[in-house]
């Protein structure tokens, strides 16, 4: 997504940031030794180039969303990733569960580390292509209900067929493997759904996917999401994961 109206939104959203009381989400000190999870490109061509997914789409019951890689111009963004949210937890309309996000990374000796900051997300509207609010940690239906209804829409399902998010990953090497989308009770606090996708840029293929730049095996709880996991020996061609992939992209 690359517009003027955009990149304005987003120094404004960021210029609120810095003076808004939100949750940080600094550096975690991780040292990650799979950096090939992501592919850090400077070019959009080379996504093609790469055999690249800029798209990815997890589901469960319950929680479903879609990722689309960040770009200003002729180039990605590996630090900010578009989210849109396609299915909701039950109760979030009424306010009974709320949805943070998360990231995590996985090494190639299967060794995890989920960075103990959620990840601050910011709401922006595909029709007028502008933010419509600042950065939080959360995504409360009883915080933006009355914007919701200002624009016209009196359920959330409405709501987010046009509006998308914006997630600030803090990640500009790319050393994150994983986006965490979790739904929450009000009440507890506790977790009742959640969902795990590869961050775009992955390699689309599967079986190409299965092994690291280094020739060493990818992890397997990284290999498993991959959304085509499932088809890696059903002879589908590079060419058509790419299809695939080029299907869950909204923007």
């Amino acid at each position: 997504m690359t517009t003027s109206n955009l990149k304005n939104g987003l120094m404004a959203v960021l210029l609120i940031a810095g003076a808004a009381a939100l949750t940080g989400c600094g550096s975690s000190g991780a040292q990650s030794t799979d950096f090939a999870s992501r592919e850090v490109i400077t070019s959009t061509t080379d996504a093609d180039r790469k055999a690249l997914a800029v798209c990815n789409s997890t589901t469960t019951a319950g929680l479903a969303a879609r990722q689309m890689a960040y770009s200003e111009g002729n180039s990605y963004r590996m630090d900010l990733v578009w989210v849109k949210l396609t299915t909701l937890p039950t109760g979030f309309s009424s306010g009974a569960s709320y949805i943070s996000m998360w990231k995590w990374l996985a090494n190639s000796n299967g060794s995890t580390y989920l960075d103990s900051s959620a990840v601050p997300v910011a709401l922006y509207d595909t029709q007028t292509k502008k933010f419509i609010t600042s950065w939080g940690t959360s995504i409360r239906w009883s915080a933006i209900s009355s914007m919701a209804l200002s624009m016209g829409y009196a359920d959330p399902a409405s709501f987010f067929g046009r509006v998308i998010i914006l997630a600030d990953l803090k990640d500009k090497n790319g050393e994150y493997d994983v986006l965490k989308v979790t739904a929450y009770s009000t009440s507890s606090n506790k977790a009742i759904t959640e969902i795990n996708g590869l961050l775009p840029m992955f390699t689309v293929n599967p079986t190409a996917y299965a092994t690291e730049s280094s020739g060493a095996a990818r992890a397997s709880v990284l290999q498993k999401l991959h959304p085509f996991y499932s088809y890696k020996n059903s002879g589908y061609t590079t060419s058509q994961f790419q299809s695939m992939a080029q299907n869950y992209c909204f923007l």
